[in-house]
């Protein structure tokens, strides 16, 4: 019974400190650093861009599927399929549109 009011406290004040949090640091948190100099390509505004590094699958590697052939799908176990790219996400909190380059 105590770890449920615990729970619920920690809950409540997660709650309250996202409520009173500033809507700037908020976003922020959410979609990373402000960058004031980059416009959004989807309306034109400039100033209200955030971005933060992301990584996106991006398909098979061939070299990972030759490795895999050629010892029988034990490489698989160690490094996967799948390439991944570094990429940066961006969000314009203006428009609500969101892209990545």
């Amino acid at each position: 019974m105590e770890i449920l009011w615990l729970i619920g406290g920690a809950f409540i004040l997660a709650c309250l400190y996202y409520y009173f949090l500033p809507e700037d640091k908020l976003d922020e948190k959410i979609y990373g650093k402000r960058k004031v100099e980059m416009i959004c390509p989807h309306c034109q505004t400039k100033g209200k861009v955030h971005t933060k590094p992301v990584t996106k699958k991006a398909g098979v590697s061939g070299g990972k599927a030759t490795a895999a052939i050629l010892t029988g799908g034990v490489s698989l176990l160690a490094v996967g399929l799948s390439r991944k790219n570094d990429m940066t996400e961006a969000h314009c909190v203006n428009c609500e549109s969101t892209w990545t380059f």
